[in-house]
């Protein structure tokens, strides 16, 4: 049964699909990554009707772009102009850049923006890039909104401004590499090798439902992980697996990992 959140959802991607088959490239609301999830499985068999985006390209909350029809028959270099101009006016990158007066964290900035009075859809990622600078992103009118009104962050004075990001900007994300082996591509087996636990206070966890499978909650302790699977251990961290495939001769599976730090 669909969850009522979930039904809302897939009722603002239904319209928006049909508002761009009358011809224009429309966008929502910046998604969480389980809304993500749910929107990717729910359209899977729209083709490529529609994409996300969240600034750039390590974002974790991003917009759904539905397109229109015409785009399927174009190439990669004409859908370019359009969907430029569409990420241009719709997901902006701001500089908040404090004083040095005192350190801030993610939570200082991401309170300041919320107590300005938008809600968090109305933003994209808030990237800490420094004790005393943040970058996020927004629409053209949320922007031209916070260079006006926001000035404090904490109790820090801080300046907004509009930036242009480097091709290689990656949110000042960062993550711990981790290689191991596991008997088994089961969720309780990786459960254990990346939070150094045993198998059974793994399975323990997957019951107490303290385990998240891409932004799901997941008791099944035989769910089999794959490649670009995401695990949050409650009180552990995140962690994305990168490959659970090769075996040893030993007929162990070789897990990498990436932990989210």
């Amino acid at each position: 049964m669909i969850e009522e959140s979930e039904a809302l959802l897939f009722a603002r991607a239904e319209d928006l699909l049909r508002r761009a088959e009358r011809g224009e490239i429309v966008y929502g609301k910046f998604l969480t990554p389980r809304e993500e999830m749910l929107i990717r499985r729910r359209f899977a068999g729209e083709g490529e009707r529609y994409l996300f985006w969240g600034g750039y390209a390590a974002a974790e909350r991003k917009r759904v772009y539905c397109l229109p029809p015409y785009f399927a028959d174009m190439d990669e270099p004409c859908r370019a102009e359009p969907l430029s101009d569409a990420f241009a006016e719709s997901t902006i990158s701001l500089s908040i850049e404090g004083s040095g007066y005192r350190e801030l964290s993610h939570r200082d900035f991401l309170g300041a923006l919320l107590h300005s009075g938008l809600s968090r859809d109305a933003l994209g990622d808030v990237a800490l890039l420094s004790p005393f600078r943040a970058v996020t992103f927004c629409g053209a009118e949320i922007a031209a909104f916070l260079e006006e009104n926001l000035s404090r962050v904490a109790n820090d004075a801080v300046r907004v401004s509009r930036i242009a990001l480097p091709p290689d900007f990656d949110g000042g994300k960062r993550y711990k590499h981790i290689s191991d082996t596991v008997p088994s591509p089961r969720a309780d087996a990786v459960v254990a090798a990346l939070a150094h636990l045993s198998r059974e206070r793994a399975k323990e966890l997957f019951a107490a439902g303290k385990i998240e499978i891409d932004y799901e909650t997941e008791e099944r302790g035989d769910y089999r992980v794959v490649p670009g699977t995401v695990i949050v251990i409650s009180g552990v961290g995140k962690f994305t697996v990168r490959d659970v495939s090769d075996q040893t001769r030993k007929g162990r599976y070789r897990l990498l990992a990436d932990q989210h730090i």
